[in-house]
């Protein structure tokens, strides 16, 4: 029944987009589930409503459009989505100190020094990587819970900058619940030490923690996050598009963190680790 209810809100939704739902089928057909169809459907929804003028909606805008042409979803999905697929306000984008081309200092490796997370929203990591689909390649940013190793936020851009991993930091920080002082740990990369970043880091009292230069193993979750994820989905396939290969991937993390036993997590889950230990 559920799943009916999926493909029927695909099928409305491609009609409102004229075009065809038959490519939306063919992937559900090689096992993409029908949330990700939705949500690519979404994805289209949204883009064709963020042209002209109206690249100046946020996510509250765009959501009461798309509810305009009776198309059911929520805000905050649609907030979600924008964010995944580096869907932005033009206002907001060119604000004043938005883009900097200042840079912090490299932090220390704080989380290195730190007794491991006893509970979520004590220390959170994050990364990115590239990705190759038949249009050109893509980066996604992904963020860490290292409490239970979920993945709390991500996005996707056909750029690897500051607005990228900042919006997966945002994305976390809407969804997530973290204690004041949280850690956050990244590599050294101009990206994780700009203004735009360190601003997002210092207005949601966070803690900035860098690995050493050279280290990817002071990184070490989210890097075996990106390598289980290219060896169990991206190695596997070929993306014929951006949308495609944004779909997939938020489908496999849909089930990395419900369904996908973690050898350091006593073979759970990460959302079963977390509902054991609260």
């Amino acid at each position: 029944m559920e799943k009916n209810r999926h493909q029927h809100k695909v099928v409305h939704l491609c009609r409102h987009l004229g075009v065809s739902p038959s490519g939306f089928y063919d992937w559900q057909d090689r096992g993409l589930s029908a949330r990700a169809l939705e949500d690519a459907a979404l994805v289209e929804a949204i883009k064709v409503v963020h042209v002209g003028h109206k690249r100046n909606y946020g996510a509250p805008r765009v959501h009461k459009a798309l509810k305009n042409q009776n198309l059911s979803c929520s805000k905050r999905r649609v907030n979600r989505l924008m964010k995944a697929n580096g869907i932005q306000s033009t206002y907001h984008a060119s604000r004043p100190g938005r883009r900097s081309g200042g840079y912090a200092e490299v932090a220390d490796n704080v989380l290195a020094e730190s007794p491991k997370a006893t509970a979520p929203g004590q220390q959170w990591a994050g990364d990115m990587t590239y990705l190759k689909t038949a249009q050109g390649p893509i980066y996604m940013a992904a963020v860490l819970d290292l409490f239970n190793r979920e993945v709390i936020g991500w996005g996707f851009s056909r750029a690897h900058d500051a607005d990228l991993i900042t919006g997966a930091l945002e994305m976390s920080l809407a969804l997530q619940e973290n204690d004041s002082g949280c850690l956050f740990h990244s590599d050294q990369g101009s990206e994780y030490r700009s203004d735009i970043y360190q601003d997002t880091l210092r207005k949601s009292d966070l803690i900035s923690s860098m690995s050493r230069a050279g280290t990817p193993t002071d990184n070490a979750f989210v890097e075996s996050f990106f390598g289980t994820l290219k060896n169990e989905l991206v190695h596997q396939m070929t993306f014929s598009s951006y949308v495609e290969c944004a779909a997939r991937v938020i489908d496999y993390v849909a089930f990395y963190n419900e369904d996908r036993l973690h050898s350091s997590l006593g073979y759970v889950s990460p959302k079963a680790y977390q509902r054991v230990a609260s």
